[in-house]
C-alpha cells in the first residue's frame, strides 16, 4: 500500500474523526481526503503529471499537509522550501528540483519568492497562492472547481517511484536533495510509530518546520488515524497553550525547543497532565537537559536518531525504560541514542568499510528499507554515502557498546584533531552543559599554529561566569587536550531552519578569537 491508499482508508474507516487542528480550523479525515483529492484534480487540469515536482513555500498549516497528500495521490514528487530561506536558497531548490508547480503562502513567503530571479526557472509553469495578498492562481478557487480525483483515475505508481525530495539543511553549502521513494516513506512511518507506541486516539503536537524531514511528522497520523495539532512555527508559549487546550498526548522536539519550554515562565502554570510521551532528537541533548525534562514534563521520554538520507529513518530509539535505568544506576546511558530499531541494522565501520568491535569509534553505517535512492543530480556524492548496496554511510561518528547501545560521538566532518589527538565536540559540549550557569554550548576546532587545531566553544550562559571560569571547570573533567582553549560567551547560538546548530557559523564566530587562549598545560 502507498500513502494515498492509507489516506483513502482513513476517510472510509474514520471519516468524522478529527485529523488536523490548525488555529481555529479543523479537518476530519473525510475532509482531508476530499480537499487533497480536489487539489490533485486541479493540478491535473493544469497539465501536471506524475513524476513532475511540486513545491510548497509556506509556514506549517493545513495547506502544506494537503499539498503532501495531493502529490502522493497524483504521483507527483513533493519538495518543501523553508520560508526562512534567503532568495538564493529558494532559487537553488526551485531550479535544482525542476519545480513545475509552486504553492506559496501570501505575505512573508510570497515576498521571499518575489525576490527570486524567475528567468532561470524554466520548469516552473504555475504559482498557486493562498492566504492574504497573493497575486497568483488562488488555491481555494482552483479546489472549488473540482471533484476529488477518483481512485480509478489515479496514475499507476510503484513502491520504488519517488514521493519526495527532501533537502538537507545546507550547513556546508547549497542544499542537496535526498530522493525518497514511496517504499521508504511507508517503511519509515509504519515501523517508527508502531515501535514508539502511538495509538489511534493520540493527539500529537507538530512544531518542527515541515518543509524538510518533519513533513513526515506532520502526516504520520494517516497510518493510525490519530489527530495532529499544527503550529505554524514553534513558540514556547503557543506550544504550552496547545498542549493544555488540545490535551496533547505526544510531541517531538529538538533540544533547544525542550530548553525553551523548560525555561518559559508559563510552564509552572500549564496543565501538562495529558502528556504521555515527549520524543526528542535531530541534535544531541545533554544529560543535564534530559534529567531536567524528565523531572518537569512528568511524562515518558524517548530519544530518536535518524537522517534525511534515511527518509528520517529513525534508526535507533532510547526508550523510556532506558531513561529510567540511566537515572537509577547508569547515568552514562543518557548519552546514548538507544538501540537500533527493528527495521534497521547499524554497524560501526572504519574508513575502509570494515566493521569495528564494540566500543571502538568509527563511522555509523545503516541498512534499512527507509534509505533514500540517492541525491538528486549528484552521482558522485551518492556513491560516497551509498558505497555498499543497501547501506548508508551517515557521516556520523559513533560507537556501539557491548549491550548494543549506540553512542553518537559527532559528525565526521566536525571531529577536531589537535596535536594528533581526536576530540569529539559533543563530549566537550556535554561537560560544559553540566556547569549550572551554562544554557547551551557549541564546540568546534579553530586553527592553531602549534597544534593544528585547538578546541573552541561558543557558550550561552546566565552571565555569571567568564570564559576562563568554564575552561577551569572542564579541567579535570576532560583530557587536557579536550579542554577548550578559547571560549566566547554569546547571547544565542547560530541555528539552521530545523533548529540544528550551524557549526560552520560557530567556527566563523570563533575565528577572530575574541578571548585569549588559556595557558593550560598540554598532556
Amino acid at each position: 500500500m502507498l500513502v494515498r491508499e492509507y489516506l483513502a482508508g482513513q476517510a472510509r474507516s474514520r471519516p468524522e474523526h478529527l485529523a488536523y487542528v490548525a488555529g481555529p480550523a479543523h479537518r476530519s479525515w473525510s475532509e482531508t481526503a476530499d480537499r487533497s483529492g480536489r487539489l490533485a484534480a486541479a493540478w491535473r487540469s493544469l497539465g501536471l503529471r506524475a513524476g513532475e515536482v511540486v513545491a510548497s513555500l509556506s509556514q506549517d498549516g493545513l495547506e502544506l499537509v494537503e499539498v503532501w497528500f495531493a502529490s502522493a495521490t497524483l504521483g507527483t514528487v513533493r519538495t518543501g522550501i523553508n520560508w526562512r530561506y534567503a532568495p538564493r536558497e529558494i532559487e537553488h531548490i526551485l531550479r535544482d528540483a525542476a519545480v513545475a508547480v509552486l504553492v506559496v503562502e501570501g505575505g512573508t513567503c510570497e515576498e521571499a519568492f518575489g525576490s527570486v530571479d524567475r528567468t532561470s526557472l524554466t520548469a516552473l509553469r504555475h504559482v498557486i497562492g493562498f492566504g492574504d495578498h497573493h497575486q497568483d492562481l488562488d488555491y481555494e478557487e482552483i479546489i472549488a472547481g473540482q471533484e476529488a480525483l477518483p481512485r480509478d483515475e489515479w496514475p499507476p505508481l510503484s513502491e520504488d517511484d519517488p514521493i519526495a525530495i527532501s533537502y538537507t539543511s545546507g550547513s556546508t553549502g547549497l542544499a542537496k536533495g535526498a530522493i525518497w521513494t514511496h517504499r521508504a516513506v511507508v517503511a519509515t512511518e509504519l515501523n517508527t510509530w508502531i515501535q514508539v507506541g502511538v495509538r489511534h486516539d493520540d493527539v500529537f503536537l507538530h512544531c518542527l518546520p515541515a518543509a524538510g524531514v518533519p513533513v513526515l511528522l506532520a502526516t504520520w497520523n494517516v497510518f493510525v488515524g490519530s489527530t495532529i495539532v499544527l503550529l505554524p512555527r514553534f513558540a514556547a508559549a503557543a506550544a504550552l497553550r496547545s498542549i493544555q487546550d488540545h490535551r496533547v498526548t505526544s510531541t517531538l522536539l529538538v533540544p533547544t525547543m525542550m530548553l525553551d519550554l523548560l525555561d518559559h515562565p508559563d510552564l509552572s502554570r500549564t496543565d501538562l497532565s495529558s502528556l504521555r510521551t515527549v520524543m526528542y532528537g535531530s541534535a544531541p541533548a545533554t544529560p543535564a537537559l534530559v534529567r531536567r525534562a524528565m523531572q518537569e514534563f512528568g511524562c515518558e521520554l524517548q530519544q530518536w536518531y535518524g537522517a534525511t538520507e534515511g527518509a528520517a529513518g529513525w534508526f535507533s530509539i532510547l526508550h523510556h525504560e532506558d531513561h529510567l535505568r540511566a537515572l537509577a544506576s547508569d547515568p552514562g546511558l543518557l548519552q546514548s541514542c538507544g538501540r537500533p530499531t527493528v527495521h534497521t541494522e547499524i554497524a560501526i565501520v572504519s574508513e575502509a568499510g570494515q566493521r569495528l568491535p564494540a566500543n571502538e569509534v568509527g563511522e555509523i553505517a545503516v541498512r534499512s528499507e527507509t534509505l533514500m535512492s540517492g541525491y538528486l543530480g549528484l552521482p558522485d556524492e551518492t556513491r560516497q554515502v551509498l558505497q555498499e548496496p543497501g547501506w548508508l554511510r551517515t557521516g556520523d561518528m559513533g560507537r556501539i557498546d557491548e549491550d548494543g547501545y549506540l553512542y553518537l560521538v559527532d559528525r565526521k566532518k566536525f571531529m577536531i584533531i589537535t596535536g594528533g589527538y581526536n576530540v569529539y565536540p559533543v563530549v566537550v559540549e556535554n561537560v560544559l552543559a553540566e556547569h549550572p550557569a551554562v544554557r547551551e554550548a557549541a564546540v568546534v576546532g579553530v586553527p592553531d599554529e602549534r597544534w593544528g587545531e585547538a578546541v573552541g566553544a561558543l557558550v550561552v550562559s546566565d552571565g555569571t561566569v567568564t570564559g576562563e571560569d568554564l575552561m577551569l571547570f572542564c579541567t579535570g573533567r576532560l583530557a587536557r587536550f579536550e579542554v577548550p582553549k578559547h571560549v566566547v560567551l554569546v547571547d544565542r547560538l547560530p541555528r539552521g531552519a530545523t533548529g540544528k546548530v550551524l557549526k560552520r557559523a560557530v567556527r566563523e564566530q570563533l575565528l577572530p578569537l575574541s578571548v585569549a587562549p588559556a595557558t593550560l598545560p598540554r598532556g
